[in-house]
């Protein structure tokens, strides 16, 4: 027959045993996170979504460069197009601030066109090699 503390003694041994498992898997759910967000970081840093898509890289940092520009220097109108009342020459010049915008514009068009190019031909380089 089973005595009292025969059987409290299983108890408590199980008890341990549960505590030590579920250690033991809280530290393997650790590590598996860990090792997951090392291989999110790594897939999905800039560098190696350029390295695994260059032309398509190439391709968005053109058009955004594009729409970039577009939206700060706005639709042009045609010099035919102009009314009686934009004649005027103090409506005709363009304000500093519209200049300021332009040129921003232009450098962050120019600066992407470049970074673009530099990617893409890193990479034909390294084909080629």
């Amino acid at each position: 027959m089973i005595t009292k503390n025969e059987h409290l003694s299983g108890i408590q041994a199980r008890i341990e045993e549960l505590q030590n498992t579920i250690t033991e898997k809280e530290a393997a759910i650790k590590e598996r996170t860990r090792q997951f967000k090392d291989n999110l970081e790594a897939e999905l840093s800039p560098v190696e979504l350029v390295r695994s898509h260059p032309f398509e890289a190439a391709a968005t940092t053109f058009v955004t460069g594009l729409l970039i520009a577009r939206a700060v220097k706005g639709s042009r109108k045609s010099p035919n197009a102009l009314s009686a009342d934009c004649c005027v020459v103090k409506e005709s010049c363009p304000s500093p601030n519209k200049s300021a915008l332009n040129a921003i514009g232009l450098d962050i068009l120019r600066s992407a066109k470049d970074l673009g190019f530099s990617y893409l031909q890193r990479y034909i380089d390294k084909k080629i090699r």
